[in-house]
């Protein structure tokens, strides 16, 4: 066999490496293929617990919800009747109880609304709009909480419009300003924003200068009946996550203790 050239050889180790090369890019493509595979199926694994988990919640929710509010109802019915009549000394007793009987109600409503199966109504709206409207309701409950609290529109000049249910997600937005409201003792700024978030998201932002989240609570916050708040049920705040959930959007948070948070909200569109 004759002997190669040395431009033969360096043809053919070039040609070598080149396949080693492609080879190696190939595998990688692949593992990467299968790490996007493993995380898909750990998601869905993870939805799938979580389904069973909200399907044997809302059981246990309504069958609660049946014998607690009957049995409630009647002591709420009789505790009004009784605020009628009955001296000022003693009232301030019933109206504490009539207190206990609403924070009840209230724990039984946020666990059925956010165990039982939600159904979103969809609709092409206008987000500055609708987000302006909703703004309107949080400066009356400022008034009523007698707070010098400024609220600052940061929105685009042109409307920006996304598929979402109004109702669901105004329910996101209300509960969000509520906790400002609540997390600003005095007097501060609540500033909500509405915007693009790169090329296929729409973003809306809800930021106070209230009192701060402390960082070990930042990642349990959206985690069911988990609360730092004294009269708090710790559903709130996983109900708005899992209608965002439902937009196919995502939620997250940012803040210092003493400085304020800031809520984001992203959604399709």
């Amino acid at each position: 066999m004759p002997e190669k050239s040395p431009e033969e050889l360096m043809s053919e180790l070039a040609a070598s490496m080149e396949r080693t090369i492609a080879q190696t890019d190939a595998l990688e493509l692949a593992y990467k293929a299968l790490d996007i595979q493993a995380e898909q199926v750990k998601k869905m694994r993870e939805e799938v617990n979580r389904s069973r988990v909200l399907s044997a919640l809302g059981e246990m929710a309504a069958t609660v919800a049946h014998e607690i509010r009957n049995p409630l109802g009647g002591m709420g019915a009789y505790a009004s009747l009784l605020a009628r009549n009955i001296d000022d000394s003693n009232k301030k007793y019933v109206d504490k109880i009539i207190e206990g009987i609403n924070s009840i109600n209230k724990i039984v409503s946020n666990l059925l609304a956010y165990t039982k199966k939600t159904n979103l109504q969809k609709q092409n709206m206008d987000l500055v709009a609708w987000a302006d409207a909703i703004l309107a309701h949080a400066e009356i409950e400022i008034e009523k909480e007698k707070k010098n609290i400024t609220v600052e529109r940061n929105f685009p000049p042109e409307p920006l419009n996304a598929e979402i249910d109004g109702d669901r997600l105004q329910q996101v937005m209300l509960n969000l300003l509520i906790n400002a409201i609540q997390a600003i003792e005095t007097e501060g700024k609540i500033s909500v924003s509405v915007g693009f978030f790169g090329e296929n998201f729409a973003e809306i932002a809800v930021a106070d200068t209230g009192k701060g989240i402390e960082q070990e609570n930042l990642k349990s916050i959206f985690t069911p009946f988990f609360t730092t708040k004294e009269q708090g049920t710790g559903l709130g705040l996983a109900i708005v996550k899992k209608i965002v959930d439902l937009h196919e959007g995502e939620i997250s948070v940012e803040s210092t203790v003493g400085k304020g948070t800031k809520f984001s909200i992203r959604v399709p569109i």
